[in-house]
């Protein structure tokens, strides 16, 4: 799925709605423009809202519904930017704590944090918008298969809000239609019980939508994505067999590959490549990333840092660890004949920043733990408020790595995992599973070598902290490291440089807490039904 495609889809919505509607926002809130006047003064339509008994008149007007309703999968609070969940890992670390995502990543969240709601928020407002769409398209005037279709669009963003989260908090109410007074108040509903409807909604998608699209339409949800989100569902869930199918009927449409230049294919003149199933579409100027955008959090602040543990995590290119003494990893020489998508994810000392620039960590760029994150950074954009780098949300490499982790949490450690790993590594020229770690494979050799994988090809595109979270694994849960940037200061040569690490901060588990997020106290307060989870 793509939110609000390239121009030409952009130009579409803007010719439907008579060139008076700002397409910027597409939220109920502003469409009363439609309405504003009627020679009923006693009987007139709502003044700051649409009134959906007028509104569903037809294709377009409908059309114009659902594209508020992608719209909410845009992020409005900082806490929510997909960088920021990268930060509650171990790649990364904030040291501000205003933005969220500090004490989530210390693990001494409360229910009143601003992530906890800000995160409960934005998954509730796409299901009321999936719901109220879905409540009155009925009532437009148009062909059945083109409503059938976006019907499936909007149970398509459901699930996807319904996704996000039990992901993180569990048990969370189900509420399949437009709420009244009458029924507001909901208690939680049991995660497998919300698991089922989500995928009978992406199941219902995946039979609707089209496998592709093609002139102003590019950019609306198709098939793939419903399958592929589907089979992460599943995935996350460890419902290893089904997602190990999902996962093959999107192999089996063809659609997909990896687009062969791991370096590039964040950038914006490389949007819509083949390897991209599901995003949030930007247009510079028009319709940019909302504030803080990846190029402010990036290139502007010192917020955003990648940690020393990240950075040794990267092989080095004969497929070793640095670990290994056969490696040749060199402490003072530390990026030489490493991984590449080090250095196309990083911004490492002394390589290049902001407009070519080199970055001096102690200087140029006011880092924190001495490096940054390099992807979705948008370095040569002179306004870095106007960011429209789309933010992928799904993309095949995904695919092949869950399908992967199916395969081998089934109990499985046939060859075809080691195909599917090598797909990956062999888009950057890393070696093979089988000429490196070997054959003949235990479940466990192949659970830590797909692990890994994962770290290093999905660094700040916000899947690590919710990979934490699945795999309950506290031991991801460590105090921050990063370089000793007095030792960094020297901008005449970068040989004269000692690196060395040091301690940042401390992170501690809490294991009363457990991996589940606060119900936010906002809530609770409103909806008496609701229930907190353990520890909070």
């Amino acid at each position: 799925m793509k939110l609000l495609g390239n121009n030409k889809f952009f130009k579409h919505l803007k010719i439907i709605q008579m060139k008076k509607i700002n397409i910027i926002i597409v939220s109920f809130a502003l469409l009363n423009l439609v309405f504003s006047c009627t020679p009923d003064l006693i009987n007139k339509s709502p003044l700051d809202a649409i009134s959906p008994a007028t509104f569903y008149q037809d294709g377009a007007q409908s059309k114009i519904a659902l594209m508020g309703v992608y719209n909410s999968i845009v992020p409005r609070d900082v806490p929510t930017q997909f960088y920021q969940f990268d930060f509650m890992s171990d790649n990364d670390y904030c040291q501000d704590g205003w933005q969220g995502s500090k004490e989530f990543g210390d693990w001494v969240q409360n229910s009143s944090s601003w992530a906890a709601g800000a995160l409960w928020s934005f998954g509730y407002r796409g299901i009321v918008r999936s719901n109220s769409f879905l409540t009155n398209v009925d009532k437009a005037t148009m062909s059945e298969t083109v409503r059938t279709q976006m019907k499936a669009e909007a149970r398509f963003i459901r699930a996807y809000m319904y996704f996000t989260l039990i992901s993180y908090y569990g048990d969370v109410p189900l509420v399949p239609e437009v709420q009244s007074t009458t029924n507001s108040q909901i208690a939680r509903t049991p995660k497998a019980q919300v698991l089922d409807a989500i995928i009978a909604d992406l199941t219902f998608a995946a039979a609707n939508l089209p496998t592709t699209y093609s002139g102003g339409d590019v950019g609306r949800a198709t098939k793939g994505a419903a399958l592929a989100f589907k089979a992460k569902a599943l995935l996350y869930n460890e419902k290893w067999a089904d997602a190990a199918q999902a996962t093959q009927e999107v192999i089996n449409l063809g659609t997909y590959s990896l687009y062969p230049n791991y370096a590039t294919l964040f950038d914006e003149s490389n949007e819509n490549n083949v390897e991209v199933i599901f995003d949030i579409q930007y247009i510079k100027n028009t319709f940019a990333q909302s504030w803080p955008g990846s190029c402010t959090s990036f290139t502007q602040w010192s917020t955003a840092n990648a940690t020393s543990d990240l950075i040794n995590s990267y092989y080095t290119t004969n497929g070793l660890p640095i670990t290994n003494a056969a490696s040749g990893y060199n402490e003072q020489d530390p990026y030489t004949n490493r991984d590449p998508r080090l250095a196309a994810s990083v911004v490492l000392p002394g390589s290049s920043f902001v407009n070519g620039i080199t970055f001096l960590p102690a200087s140029t760029g006011n880092s924190y733990l001495g490096a940054r994150p390099r992807k979705y950074a948008d370095l040569y954009n002179t306004n870095p408020g106007n960011c429209a780098i789309n933010t992928i949300l799904m993309r095949y490499a995904d695919v092949l790595l869950m399908r992967a982790e199916a395969l081998i949490e089934s109990g499985s450690t046939s060859s075809e995992i080691y195909t599917l790993i090598d797909k990956v590594r062999a888009r950057v020229n890393m070696p093979t599973v089988e000429s490196v770690e070997g054959t003949g494979l235990t479940q466990t050799q192949l659970r830590a070598i797909l692990r890994h994988e994962r770290r290093v090809e999905f660094f700040i595109e916000g899947t690590r902290y919710a990979d934490m979270l699945r795999w309950k694994d506290a031991s991801l849960v460590h105090d921050v490291y990063g370089y000793d940037l007095s030792k960094l200061t020297n901008p005449a040569s970068a040989t004269t440089w000692t690196f060395s690490q040091i301690k940042y901060a401390g992170r501690t588990f809490d294991s009363s807490k457990g991996f589940l997020w606060p119900i936010p106290h906002n809530e609770m307060q409103v909806n008496k039904l609701l229930t907190q989870n353990p520890g909070y």
